[in-house]
């Protein structure tokens, strides 16, 4: 989308993808809960959509010069330039954890609900194994429970969050952080940070301070590993080395965006930015006039919490950032990113009102005198 944005008729696209279709997945947390639905869309209607051609094929790596594209099956196909987006691969890090993520987790927190509501569980605790990638997933896994919890009447119910932060949502600073420690407190959710922790059958052992808590189920979110792919320069863990216009070092024409690349948070806000500049620099070295713009980070969060959702919004670490009930950008979906939000949002208006690049941020509640066009 960025690509074709910046860089117009000057180049063609190829959109290689293992799966067939595009999956909003910050969405599917709600799903579960009856709170929302993530949006599946066929990337070859994306791709026709943006006058791509869709590849349905596993790419496995580049050649020696990166100017072929391997597949699985040993197939390849040429390109000037390469932009790797293939994401990280999740894991279980707790073979006794229910790992939201993974394919068939969605069922396993609706067993889950279910579970709670009749009795037959009555102590959870959600875990998040590591710093790296992005912890919102787990307070809104946290705080859906116990508004489910609520709702159905049961009692004597332990929700607990268990995080190597020191504080929650650290990586928004300081009144993001207390806002999420009151909507723990006020849904009855232990927080329990600044550890790592074991889980065994029956109990989350914690590092810091070597205590245990019994347990009944565990809800984790996954440990992300690098692509690791052929011929793609990647530190140890696997993810591909950038600079701040995604280009692989050493390497012309070959970028990376996304979780596959090396940053360590991992959310669709950040994989739009990255991407964003991406394609501003490959436009510009295909004649498109301009300077491109480095990868700036902002993170932008949609929490959903089983009411009203609570949006967050950070531009650098010396500045706080802005907490609000109402939307902090527009469209307020839960990818916040230039292009891929207004194309989320406009395939759910009429055709002739479709937004085609509007992305703003606001910092006043939406009303119909500030709404954009």
């Amino acid at each position: 989308m960025a690509l074709r944005e910046h860089a117009g008729a000057r180049v063609r696209i190829a959109l290689v993808a293992a799966q067939q279709e595009f999956v909003e997945r910050p969405m599917t947390v709600a799903e579960p809960f009856d709170r929302g639905t993530a949006r599946r869309i066929p990337l070859e209607r994306i791709a026709a959509d943006f006058g791509a051609t869709f590849i349905h094929a596993e790419a496995i790596g580049v050649n020696a010069d990166a100017t072929r594209v391997v597949f699985a099956g040993g197939e390849s196909m040429g390109a000037d330039t390469v932009i790797v987006a293939v994401g990280a691969r999740p894991v279980a890090a707790f073979p006794d954890a229910v790992t939201f993520g993974l394919p068939g987790s969605g069922d396993a927190m609706r067993a889950l609900l279910a579970d709670l509501e009749r009795g037959a569980v009555r102590r959870v605790a959600f875990v998040a194994p590591s710093l790296a990638g992005w912890a919102l997933p787990l307070y809104e896994l946290a705080l859906m429970t116990a508004r489910a919890v609520a709702a159905s009447g049961s009692a004597d119910v332990r929700l607990s969050l268990v995080t190597p932060e020191g504080r929650p949502l650290a990586i928004f600073g300081g009144e993001a952080s207390e806002t999420a420690a009151r909507l723990l407190a006020a849904a009855g959710i232990e927080f329990i940070g600044d550890t790592h922790v074991d889980v065994r059958p029956g109990a989350v052992f914690l590092r810091r301070d070597g205590r245990s808590l019994a347990v009944d189920r565990v809800v984790a979110l996954p440990l992300l590993c690098g692509p690791g792919l052929q011929g793609v320069p990647s530190t140890p863990s696997g993810f591909v080395r950038i600079d701040g216009h995604g280009r692989v070092p050493g390497r012309s024409g070959l970028y990376a965006a996304g979780d596959a690349a090396d940053f360590p948070v991992k959310q669709g806000g950040i994989a739009a930015a990255q991407a964003d500049a991406v394609a501003q620099h490959v436009a510009v070295r295909h004649g498109a006039p301009g300077e491109p713009a480095p990868f700036r980070p902002v993170l932008r969060g949609m929490l959903l919490t089983g009411d009203a959702p609570q949006f967050v919004r950070s531009v650098s670490r010396d500045r706080d950032a802005v907490v609000a009930w109402h939307p902090l950008w527009w469209p307020p979906t839960k990818i916040a990113g230039p292009h891929l939000s207004a194309y989320l949002f406009g395939r759910d208006l009429p055709e002739p009102i479709r937004p085609h690049a509007c992305f703003i941020d606001v910092d006043v509640p939406l009303t119909a005198a500030t709404l954009p066009g």
